[in-house]
Formats: C-alpha cells, structure tokens, sequence
C-alpha cells in the first residue's frame, strides 16, 4: 500500500430529532392531556487511533463524513431513539487539525494512544416534545422544540511515524539496506537518490522481550528544510523518535573536510526545527566493506582528531552491527529509565 501521510475530510454530527405535539386519545380519555415525547441525540463523530490502520490512503478518496441523525420524539410519550456515533479509525500518530476559514488551524488532537476517543463534533440535541410545555393556564400547548443542529468542521490529518529511531542520512547513505540487515523489515534497495520514496518501519526485540522501531526516513537533501528533494513531506517524521541514528557513506567522504555530510543534514533538521536539530544522535560511517585497510585506518584516525564518536559498519557485511545495536538499545533503555524516574519524581 502506498504510504499517504496528509488527507483533508469535512465531517458532520447527527442532527437532533424533532420534539413530538401528541396528546392522548383512549376510549375513557377522549381529550387527553399532551405525550408528545423528545427527539434522539444527533450521533457524535469521534476520532480513534487504531494500530491496524498503517495510513491515510482511505481518506483521501472519501472526504465527507457524517453521523445519523436522531429519530423524532412519538406520542405516548416515547422519545425518539438517539442515533450511533460515528467512529472514525485512524493510525497512531496522527494529528488532527481544524482549518477555519481565514486559512489558520487549530490542533484537536494528537492521537498517539490506541483506543483513546476523542470527540471532534457533538451531535445536537434532540427537540422538546410538548409534554414539557404543559401548564396550568396551557393544558394542551401544541409547541413543541425542534432537534439542535450538529457541527460541521474540515479537518486536516497529518501522520507522524511513531518510532523510537529515527534513521537518518543523504540518499544512498545504506539505510534500507541497514535496517533490512538488522529487522524483518524488506525496504526496497537500489543503487540510485531516493530509492525509498517512503518511511519503512523496522522492528527488533531482544533476548528480555523489548522492543523498539526504527523508522527509516527517505534521503534527504541540501535545502531539505526548504522543502528541496522530498524536504518538508518526511522532516516531520523525525520529530517523534527519541533519537537519530545518523548514517554517512564513505562515498560521500571528501579528503578536505571529511564529515562534511554529518554537518549538512544536522543544519537542514536546526533550520526545520531548533529542538529537532538538538536531538540526540549516533553518528555512523557506512560501507567500510569499500575501503582498504590502509584507508579505514586513516578514516579512524581523522574521526578521533575531529572529536566526533562514531561506529563504522557495513550493513551489507554485516560489520560493526553488533556494536551499534548494543549502543541503539543501551540508550533507548536510559531514555526509559529516566522517563520511568522522572514520573516517579512528580507522583512523589
């Protein structure tokens, strides 16, 4: 399925049912008082994440969505039956923004927990039937209210991975062939820019039952930030993760100033975002498998007279692997220990 990651929708709420002017007519009770009874509620439209729903693709071909309206009230006083909510699944992570007609937006919901509804139009109540308006000086009053309106918002979805690694690097850099190396994840590989035209999601687990995903992010460019190559539509993915995994390829190596390509993305994530750009990464060379000894030496010796820590693997050989995998899991378990720790700190 192609990954669709932005889709606007109109959605409506139920209208209310119409109140009831009824009055009774039994045989013994031929001018009966009023039993018009009230309408149903409008059906709400609620918003849910829901982790079998991996994209926004379905929302792109239908963009108008609306609950049932509430039935009207009946004699006897019996109400009209309220109508059902209207559920709309969506993947976790996505946030739902409401755009106004001067073109701003306001955010509604960050749907990042499972299951957790979250309502974005109430139906309208339903009417009065005209039992309510019986009085002393109005023993048969024939008004009775009409159902309230329901809301009507346009609503712009916009996906954000969930993903405790973000894999970062320029186009060919190795990632898809990295994370295939590591996961069960099958990303498409090949030697051209932009062979992943999508984020590819990979899971791993350990020998004590964890998890954590890595999500791989498609090349990125200079002037990502302006939106050049695929900039702004895959930026955004990296927010979520806890922290990047940064890969360079020893192609992309130049004598003069060798890490230059480290440099490049870290100013295109500061100028999309400050906070991003101050993200935690790990800093890794790729395809070491190219390189002579002699080479790979001096390339060590350059990192250490940098002052910049980095592992150097070939995911194609299967080189370093252990070694970074042990670092991606020892950080993500002291970012899990210090969430735990901080949370115990303010319950305290």
């Amino acid at each position: 399925m192609r990954f669709i990651d932005e889709a606007t929708i109109t959605v409506r709420s139920g209208k209310g049912g119409n109140g009831c002017v009824s009055f009774r007519r039994e045989k013994c009770l031929p001018k009966g008082g009023p039993d018009g009874g009230d309408g149903g509620k409008g059906g709400d439209v609620v918003l849910m994440a829901a982790e079998r729903i991996l994209s926004l693709f379905d929302f792109r071909l239908k963009r108008l969505y609306e609950a049932r309206n509430g039935d009207y009230g009946m004699g006897k006083d019996r109400c009209g039956a309220n109508a059902e909510d209207l559920i709309l699944e969506l993947p976790v992570g996505t946030q739902v923004l409401e755009q106004h007609e001067d073109g701003s937006e306001t955010l509604l919901a960050d749907l990042t927990i499972p299951g957790e509804p979250v309502v974005v139009c109430k139906g309208g109540d339903g009417g009065r039937g005209n039992i309510h308006f019986k009085s002393p000086t109005n023993q048969a009053p024939r008004r009775a209210d009409k159902g309230w309106p329901g809301e009507e918002k346009r609503l712009r979805l916009e996906l954000k991975i969930l993903a405790d690694v973000g894999l970062l690097g320029l186009p060919n850099a190795g990632k898809s062939t990295f994370l295939a190396a590591v996961s069960a994840a099958r990303p498409k590989i090949a030697a051209y820019p932009f062979t992943t035209l999508v984020p590819n999601l990979g899971v791993l687990h350990d020998d004590e039952g964890r998890r954590l995903v890595i999500a791989d992010i498609p090349g990125l460019i200079e002037g990502a930030s302006q939106g050049q190559g695929l900039g702004h539509k895959f930026l955004k993915h990296v927010e979520r993760t806890r922290f990047l995994v940064h890969l360079l390829s020893v192609e992309e190596i130049k004598d003069d100033d060798p890490f230059l390509g480290f440099r490049l993305l870290d100013d295109e994530l500061s100028r999309f975002n400050e906070e991003l750009g101050r993200k935690d990464q790990i800093r890794v060379v790729n395809k070491i498998d190219t390189l002579e000894p002699k080479a790979m030496k001096a390339l060590k010796a350059k990192a250490r007279k940098a002052k910049l820590p980095m592992f150097f693997i070939s995911a194609l050989r299967g080189d370093g692997l252990e070694e970074l995998l042990e670092e991606i899991w020892r950080r993500v378990i002291a970012l899990e220990n210090a969430g735990q720790a901080a949370v115990q700190d303010k319950a305290i």
